[in-house]
């Protein structure tokens, strides 16, 4: 990706929460009503992609000090922040890594988790396609991923709303002005 776009990102930080969705406790039980035999929770190894500062992962890598987590992001100012949660909580269990989906590096190995939230449906297709790519390479056999997509049509009404933002603000390049003619358009 490019590093305009890494560094709006770091100018403009997203918010990063827990999404119960994409925990994997929730998407064991469902693999398992679909007769899938997903790894114990206690031993799993989970990979986000797109962590942000991690606030998805770490409450996970938190209840699950057995289990073994890895989360990549575009942004190092958003991992740098998750870094520093996670030592200041002292958790051992959770790795985070500032890098590219495009460049994801063969040796990280197999995960019996994979998620994807809020990212698919914001990158560009070679992003998208490699994304099932890394998720085709380095899911486990009896792995689940987890890839949320904003679907029409409940997303149609936002969507809408964003095109409208985003042609708003096209005349401009800089992150914090962008968003402060974002802002504008909706008032």
């Amino acid at each position: 990706m490019s590093t305009e776009l890494q560094l709006t990102y770091d100018k403009v930080p997203y918010q990063s929460l827990p999404f119960a969705q994409s925990h994997p406790d929730r998407l064991a039980t469902i693999g398992r009503l679909f007769g899938m035999s997903p790894a114990p929770l206690q031993q799993c190894r989970v990979l986000e992609i797109g962590c942000s500062s991690g606030g998805n992962l770490i409450p996970v890598a938190a209840a699950l000090p057995t289990a073994e987590f890895v989360g990549i992001d575009l942004s190092p100012v958003q991992v740098q922040q998750g870094l520093a949660d996670i030592e200041e909580l002292g958790l051992a269990n959770i790795r985070l890594f500032a890098m590219d989906l495009l460049d994801f590096p063969e040796h990280f190995g197999q995960f019996d988790y994979v998620i994807a939230h809020g990212v698919y449906s914001w990158v560009p297709t070679m992003v998208q396609e490699r994304l099932f790519e890394v998720c085709g390479r380095h899911l486990a056999p009896t792995g689940i991923a987890y890839v949320s997509y904003n679907a029409l049509p409940g997303w149609r009404m936002r969507s809408v709303v964003r095109d409208a933002m985003l042609f708003h603000t096209q005349s401009t390049t800089d992150a914090p002005t962008r968003v402060v003619q974002a802002r504008a358009i909706l008032d």
